[in-house]
């Protein structure tokens, strides 16, 4: 009988199914290696997100700000499987950095890697850390790309929208709430203490709770010039930590405030309002005036809650019942002022002549309807009540306000006493052998002269603050301090018709005068 035999696989047969499980595996591997590495940098990618994310929710809801500059986080342990250039991911400590409400990015100290992310993006960029370039595909910290900086916002402050009807709504900062490359600046206000933390995001503010409006003014630098005739101002938004400018360019010196960088200043809306010892800034409102340069200082410290003493310091006042500011008011220096109207006449401003305050009442907001109008007791453009305001830097309701005519401004830059001395001339301004200057951050001094309206006077000023280099703008008065008349004024009176202007530039000995009011200044 014969038995069938069973049949195996010949060595042939074996070789084939081992170089198709070969091909197969050479086909797969790099497929599911790949699959598995990315699976772990999209890990990575949505804890990198959830802290960018957590952290704009902890500052936004503690302080009220979308500046993260500086602020650290941790980050989980570096993982050896997980590389991005070959260079570790994660681990360290990581700097979180945000720019106007646009662009976040952080980045390992270690210089290992960066995570940016721009708040119309979904998705978080990661890439191989290069010094100075962290979130250069979106805009962060180190690579700026101009985005204004975010306004600093005190505990105080409450950001806002102002409508075209003067309707102030508490503005939600996770959204676009300013724009200055389409000339809309960024307001806040303050209200009193009591009743700060009961607004909303979209909760109207009303007239009646509000004691000053404040605009925001970003840091930048400007591309030097010198022209007698107006010329739109080059410059460019750059972030806090950037101090050396670009080629051909200056930081401008009103974002230094002694050793301090500054990323902005809050300068006051309006011509200050009010009274001496309860000052307020608002519209419609007669401004205040008639106060010597020492009185007008010690006012616009106020509401930063700080005092003047008769040494020279200036000590917190522990009373915030009602102003409530933990940051330091003060009044505008000549370099403050420089600073906003030269943002004025840029791309990001009016970039024009700005329309007077004519109003012979000193009543704030107000604008003449026809240019270089002559003064009147009516308020011809009321704020609040106008289709177009010419009268602001902006030529919208996001501007400064009474910046040409209203009342001529009395700003923190004096003459010293001789040539070299450091020492400012007193005048009348108030400030005597028994009341003393404060220190010098907090006013412009000037190298002595005596003469006002020539070009060894006009080479006495500084860059920035709107003298040599802009003088004659306008029409504008160009009479400098000097010996005689140590202080500077600015702007010009609501009669000023034809000679009204941002560039104008006076002089007088500091005393109290009815047509002559100030501003203040948050650093």
């Amino acid at each position: 009988m014969n038995k069938k035999r069973k049949k195996g696989f010949t060595l042939i047969e074996l070789l084939a199914v081992i170089v198709i499980l070969a091909i197969i595996a050479l086909i797969a591997a790099p497929i599911i290696v790949g699959v598995i590495n990315k699976s772990k940098k999209n890990a990575f990618m949505d804890t990198a997100y959830g802290v960018v994310e957590a952290g704009k929710l902890y500052y936004a809801k503690n302080f009220s700000n979308d500046d993260f500059t500086g602020k650290t986080f941790t980050f989980p342990a570096a993982s050896d499987d997980l590389k991005l250039s070959g260079e570790k991911i994660g681990g360290g400590s990581l700097e979180v950095n945000g720019k106007g409400g646009q662009t976040l990015a952080i980045y390992d100290k270690g210089k290992n890697w960066c995570a940016s992310k721009k708040e119309t993006d979904s998705k978080i960029s990661i890439d191989k850390y290069e010094e100075g370039k962290c979130g250069s595909t979106s805009g962060g910290e180190e690579d700026h790309n101009g985005i204004a900086n975010a306004p600093t916002l005190d505990n105080g402050l409450i950001p806002v929208t102002i409508e075209n009807n003067g309707t102030v709504k508490k503005a939600d900062t996770n959204s676009k709430w300013y724009d200055y490359e389409n000339k809309q600046w960024a307001n806040a206000v303050l209200v009193s203490n009591d009743v700060r933390s009961t607004y909303k995001n979209g909760d109207v503010i009303t007239e009646d709770k509000i004691l000053a409006y404040f605009v925001w003014i970003p840091r930048y630098e400007y591309k030097l010039f010198e022209s007698d005739t107006p010329i739109e101002i080059q410059m460019n938004f750059i972030a806090k930590s950037t101090t050396k400018a670009s080629d051909g360019y200056i930081v401008h010196p009103a974002f230094t405030f002694g050793t301090e960088q500054l990323s902005g200043i809050w300068f006051g809306k309006f011509e200050m309002t009010g009274t001496a010892t309860k000052p307020t800034i608002k519209p419609n409102t007669t401004n205040l005036n008639n106060q010597n340069i020492k009185t007008q200082f010690s006012t616009a410290l106020i509401f930063g809650n700080r005092v003047l003493n008769t040494d020279g310091t200036i000590t917190s006042n522990i009373d915030k019942s009602v102003y409530g500011l933990t940051s330091e008011s003060r009044m505008m220096k000549n370099t403050d002022w420089g600073a906003v109207v030269y943002l004025t006449n840029s791309k990001y401003g009016i970039n024009s002549k700005i329309r007077i305050n004519n109003n012979t009442g000193s009543k704030t907001g107000c604008g003449a309807n026809v240019e270089d109008g002559p003064s009147t007791t009516a308020c011809q453009l009321v704020y609040g009540a106008s289709a177009t305001y010419p009268q602001s830097t902006t030529g919208n309701i996001t501007g400064i306000f009474d910046i040409s005519g209203g009342a001529t401004e009395k700003v923190m830059a004096v003459v010293e006493t001789s040539l070299n001395s450091g020492v400012p001339i007193n005048a009348s301004s108030g400030f005597t052998s028994t009341v003393k200057f404060p220190e010098q951050k907090y006013y412009n001094l000037y190298a002595y002269g005596t003469t006002e309206n020539d070009a060894t006077a006009y080479n006495r000023s500084i860059l920035g603050d709107a003298i040599k280099e802009t003088k004659g703008w306008y029409k504008g008065l160009t009479y400098f301090s000097s010996s005689s008349a140590p202080w500077v004024l600015r702007s010009n009176s609501n009669n000023a018709a034809t000679y009204s202007g941002t560039f104008n530039f006076n002089r007088n000995s500091g005393q109290a005068d009815g047509n002559q009011s100030f501003r203040t200044v948050i650093s």
